[in-house]
């Protein structure tokens, strides 16, 4: 689904299954050490002004300078979310979905940004829904969102 053939890995390393929650919390612990690198705080932050409503349109100089910190935290997080999936049994309506979302994610953050002012605007708001949904993967926003 990403396009690279089988084998082969992607600026953002390999597709697998992936899961939105593990059945384990010992999973937790099986984590790559990039989980203690996020600052959730950073990636808001980057997401919010992707994703800025009613702000002055963004000039291509500043798409190009959101893309490429999207892409920086995309790449930090497809990791994390790749490893919470290993407690996911293959095959199910659920691995099926969580493994098409971050082949879909892979794909998306390895294009270049497109040229046009309109497309290029839609593409950085795009890996912003993406970072988004990839930081709520993380144990720490899990563990935020659990009382």
């Amino acid at each position: 689904m990403t396009g690279e053939p089988p084998g082969r890995v992607s600026p953002f390393g390999q597709a697998g299954p992936e899961e939105t929650e593990p059945r384990d919390p010992a999973a937790d612990a099986d984590l790559p050490e990039a989980a203690v690198l996020v600052d959730a705080a950073a990636v808001q932050h980057t997401i919010g002004r992707a994703l800025a409503h009613g702000s002055a349109p963004l000039h291509h100089g500043e798409l190009v300078e959101l893309e490429a910190q999207l892409r920086d935290h995309i790449r930090l997080l497809l990791p994390i979310a790749r490893a919470r999936a290993a407690v996911l049994r293959p095959s199910t309506a659920q691995w099926l979905r969580y493994r098409a979302r971050l082949d879909w994610i892979t794909n998306q953050a390895g294009r270049g940004l497109d040229g046009g002012l309109h497309s290029a605007r839609q593409q950085v708001r795009s890996l912003a829904h993406d970072c988004r949904w990839l930081l709520r993967q993380t144990p720490e926003w899990n563990r935020k969102a659990t009382p």
